[in-house]
């Protein structure tokens, strides 16, 4: 398999994708290096998914983060509303428990990360499996447009959860 083309457009630096990799079911090989990267971020991950079965989720949907010695959540004690990511952690533990309805209505972002979390477990395991790399599939649109889409469910997660207090 041909290596990756280096262009230089304007002075800067452009990594295409070798010919046929990722086309045709063809991955490119993943390097020696991205596999050790790719072992950290597998056993980083993993250990969130462990952490989340461990916690037990708040039954008023915040506050679970304190069981791992985090304070309360202080805008929720100043104010009264609470912050961006109240309940994440407590929808974080109930996806990772199996219980994902309640999860989504308890905070949805916190279910959006869970999942982001799970499939960058699965992509690291399948790397570290097949010797594959999936990263040449990340482009600036996809990440950019995954940004966008966190931002809008963590946006109207805590507007809901704003009307809830």
């Amino acid at each position: 398999m041909e290596q990756a083309a280096v262009t230089q457009a304007g002075g800067q630096q452009a990594v295409s994708a070798p010919d046929g990799a990722c086309r045709g079911g063809a991955w490119p090989k993943a390097s020696g290096c991205e596999r050790i990267v790719q072992a950290f971020v597998a056993a980083a991950l993993a250990g969130a998914i462990v952490l989340g079965l461990m916690l037990p989720p708040a039954p008023s949907g915040m506050g679970t983060h304190t069981c791992i010695g985090l304070p309360p959540c202080g805008m929720l004690a100043m104010t009264g509303h609470p912050c961006p990511t109240c309940g994440v952690t407590t929808s974080f533990a109930l996806a990772a428990h199996g219980r994902i309805g309640e999860a989504f209505v308890n905070q949805p972002f916190g279910l959006a990360v869970f999942v982001c979390v799970l499939g960058g477990l699965l992509l690291a395991i399948f790397t570290l499996v097949t010797g594959r790399s999936w990263v040449l599939l990340v482009t600036v649109n996809r990440a950019l447009a995954t940004v966008i889409i966190l931002a809008v469910i963590a946006a109207v997660s805590w507007g809901e959860k704003w009307t809830q207090v």
